[in-house]
């Protein structure tokens, strides 16, 4: 007898203005399997996961779930029905702690209906966090807006867990995670299968989609090109074939460079900060370069490109562009001296979500300018020029940064800075939440602005990403320097043996011993 799908979606139609988003999808999900919906950006997986989980209305279909007809008109709906997702930007009250985060909404956990029982959800949040191995990095009390990107990621992991929904949705779950974390969240997920869960996840890594999927459907312009089929038939080269209609055949670019003279163009030493964790922080960047920063969340990685920038200050220590000192503490004068920052929170420091596209796209390079903000009819014009190179969808450049998809507006970020004409350019998790095709097109991207003699600097989580792309990496671990050593020598095993045991951290001094606050 032919297993039951826990839910079946028949025939969903869902339109914004001119673009059918989604065409004339069905998606059927069997108990303890993992299904993965795939597809460029734009091509209808975040909207057909917003249509079952009761976020956006459909124009037309139907859902059963264990062979009953249902309506799910909102998330309440989808959650009383044991149906949640893990969105890609964080559904969360970031000045609340992690504990009422996490069961914020959960009537059993009132006492009276009406109190929330602290002690209660605490100890249950210990218990959730047990199953990541954080119960003693992360605090239950901790307001929400003092974790890591990382660790806010897995809280909203977490949130699905404690609804012991029967069908969780994860959109770009591992987006923020390390490779240790992903493995921890593959574990749950296994777990979980185990109980009869089901899974339906939206990744653009490929290799953990072959982990982890048990069946795979993609879709391409809001159209099916494959409907729940077995992953086991799947390779990489045919999963691109089906989201993009065609091969990629040099993903990562090639190594081509301007000259093979370099100048050094970033220089940081002896920085220390962040009340201390930043510990001795010394290495210089070069002209036609690609330096990667790796290590495990926590490390410093986004803290340390954070305080060269001027995003937040530090305690001791230089950071010379050219040469040249750069004040530390000011933004402002970081783009003046030639850097560019992508940020890894596009939601919150990236874009004004509410402002349009092309004011977010033109303006870290007018208001670097004395006088008017508003963008010269030339810098429209190279504006729109520069994201059609990136490829962004954009139907409106007059509607506000948030209507965009998260593919897109990571796209409008790398734009917007690309438009300053840096000289460095600090790119912290750059293809986070991006499609295959875009990776390959922003990694083409840097390897010709490397070219050119820019500097480019990376955080990222992807060691793939990492050896793939940089000519060099550096790697910390507990807000030092551990490891410095060209990729041509590198590999994963070297880079994570680092990161997790700071090997190269022997011998090394503490400059910053006895620095205050």
């Amino acid at each position: 007898m032919a297993p039951t799908p826990i839910l079946r979606a028949r025939n969903m139609y869902k339109r914004y203005g001119t673009v059918q988003a989604v065409n004339n999808v069905s998606l059927d999900v069997y108990p303890g399997e993992v299904h993965a919906l795939m597809g460029e950006n734009g091509a209808g997986k975040s909207t057909m996961s917003k249509i079952i989980t009761g976020i956006e209305t459909p124009d037309a279909g139907t859902v059963e779930l264990e062979g009953k007809r249902v309506v799910i008109d909102t998330p309440l709906t989808a959650i009383e029905h044991g149906i949640s997702i893990v969105m890609q930007e964080f559904n969360a009250i970031p000045h609340l702690p992690v504990y009422e985060n996490i069961f914020l909404g959960h009537k059993e956990m009132y006492k009276g209906g009406v109190v929330l029982d602290r002690r209660r959800a605490v100890r249950e949040t210990r218990e959730l966090l047990a199953l990541f191995g954080m119960e003693e990095q992360i605090d239950p009390s901790s307001p929400l807006n003092t974790l890591s990107v990382a660790e806010q990621q897995i809280i909203e992991i977490l949130k699905a867990v404690a609804y012991k929904s029967k069908i969780i949705f994860l959109d770009e779950p591992t987006a923020s995670l390390t490779s240790k974390e992903v493995g921890m969240l593959f574990k749950v997920i296994r777990r979980l299968k185990a109980e009869g869960v089901a899974f339906v996840i939206i990744s653009h890594r490929f290799n953990e989609i072959f982990e982890i999927s048990d069946k795979i459907t993609v879709l391409r312009d809001g159209l099916p090109v494959v409907e729940g089929e077995d992953m086991s038939s799947f390779d990489e080269q045919r999963l691109v074939r089906a989201m993009v209609g065609r091969e990629i055949t040099d993903f990562f670019g090639e190594q081509a460079r301007g000259t093979a003279e370099r100048r050094c163009m970033l220089k940081v030493e002896r920085l220390c900060g962040r009340g201390g964790f930043l510990k001795d922080i010394s290495f210089e960047a070069y002209s036609g370069e690609i330096l990667g920063l790796s290590g495990l969340v926590g490390a410093g990685r986004s803290e340390l490109v954070r305080c060269i920038f001027g995003a937040d200050g530090y305690d001791s220590g230089r950071v010379l562009v050219e040469g040249r000192l750069l004040p530390k503490g000011s933004p402002r004068r970081a783009i003046r001296a030639g850097i560019g920052f992508a940020t890894e929170n596009r939601k919150e420091e990236g874009l004004f979500l509410n402002l349009a596209v092309l004011v977010n796209l033109v303006f870290a390079k007018t208001a670097n300018r004395r006088g008017q903000l508003l963008p010269h009819r030339s810098e429209v014009r190279d504006t729109l020029d520069m994201i059609d190179r990136l490829g962004a969808r954009v139907a409106d450049f007059r509607l506000p940064a948030r209507s965009l998809s998260g593919g897109n507006q990571q796209k409008v970020v790398l734009s917007k800075w690309l438009l300053t004409e840096p000289k460095i350019l600090i790119l912290d998790e750059p293809t986070r939440g991006i499609d295959i095709l875009a990776k390959s097109e922003i990694y083409n991207l840097m390897r010709s602005l490397a070219a050119r003699g820019m500097c480019i600097v990376i955080v990222s989580s992807e060691l793939p990403e990492i050896l793939g792309i940089c000519d060099r990496v550096i790697v910390m671990k507990d807000g030092a320097i551990v490891g410095d050593m060209p990729v041509s020598g590198a590999s994963e095993e070297l880079i994570m043996s680092y990161a997790s045991f700071g090997k190269a951290a022997q011998g090394r001094t503490n400059g910053c011993e006895g620095v205050g606050m």
